[in-house]
């Protein structure tokens, strides 16, 4: 189905997300949540709308709710009031942006994250081995460990497109926010906001992620200063690129290669001990305070 092979950054598949028609309902959470099996997570109440407060190993796409303040001009019968610090709540539909060369795929160091064709970038659970790479790569913050310590998210519902249907969140959407269509035309569409006037996010980012990545935002420009700047980071360096790469100087026929797979696999047990060690250290103080609070 897939492969670790990067398509052209100019070729494949991507979708245009035209944040100023998202009304904020989560038809696109629900459909991912339902399409991809994964079970609804637990309501929590926060200061924000956003539900959960970020991506999850069982939640791969979530509606982030962001609170900007700006001006705005009120017109009402011939009469304008302007009002200098307005509160608007600007809802981003968010998942993996599928880069055009994803970090994660570069970092993993047995090849679990693969490449279709059409550039969706797909974790095989079947072969991840939980150390954690591709979420230390990931500038968006993407991958999430999950209960049986693999890792998870957004397949860009490769399931689909390969049997010429849209994502499920792309098909749900009561509000046209999203355009699923080549890259090609999404780049020419995103041109044409821009040249209206709005942001665009996607088109031109970093050479860490590949340039450009699958997912492309369009936001009102008085709006985007401030929603995108606090969605999306305006350059990615991350640690795990040189790992991979001294992986890579490594993996040579014959004994490189063995010595490559037990460095991976003794990095992955010393990160899961390490992780054992903080949740314990963790548990521990909550149980002493709780213990101090009963004695009090």
């Amino acid at each position: 189905m897939v492969k670790m092979e990067f398509p052209s950054r100019d070729s494949g598949i991507a979708v245009l997300v035209n944040v100023d028609n998202c009304i904020g309902c989560r038809a696109c959470q629900v459909a991912c949540q339902t399409w991809n099996g994964r079970s609804p997570p637990q309501t929590s109440f926060s200061p924000t709308f956003t539900n959960p407060p970020s991506l999850r190993a069982d939640a791969w796409k979530v509606v982030v709710f962001h609170e900007i303040t700006r001006e705005k001009v009120l017109s009402f019968e011939g009469s304008t009031v302007k009002i200098s610090n307005a509160v608007d709540v600007v809802p981003i539909p968010y998942n993996c942006l599928h880069c055009a060369t994803a970090p994660c795929a570069r970092a993993c160091p047995v090849g679990a994250i693969k490449v279709s064709p059409e550039g969706a970038v797909v974790i095989e659970a079947s072969e991840c081995i939980g150390c954690g790479y591709c979420a230390d790569a990931c500038p968006y913050d993407v991958p999430k460990s999950g209960s049986d310590g693999k890792y998870y998210k957004c397949t860009f519902c490769v399931d689909r497109i390969q049997n010429g249907k849209a994502p499920a969140c792309v098909e749900v959407c009561p509000a046209n926010v999203f355009t699923f269509t080549s890259m090609e035309k999404a780049v020419k569409l995103a041109n044409d906001m821009r040249a209206s006037g709005k942001a665009v996010y996607g088109l031109d980012v970093d050479n860490y992620v590949g340039g450009r990545v699958r997912w492309i935002f369009a936001l009102s420009g008085d709006k985007a200063s401030t929603a995108f700047a606090k969605q999306f980071p305006e350059k990615a360096v991350v640690r795990t690129e040189s790992i991979r790469e001294a992986l890579k100087s490594i993996s040579i026929p014959g004994v490189g290669v063995i010595a490559a797979a037990v460095f991976a696999l003794g990095v992955v047990a010393w990160r899961r001990e390490r992780i054992r060690r903080i949740r314990d250290n963790g548990k521990h103080k909550k149980e002493s305070k709780n213990s101090s609070d009963k004695g009090a």
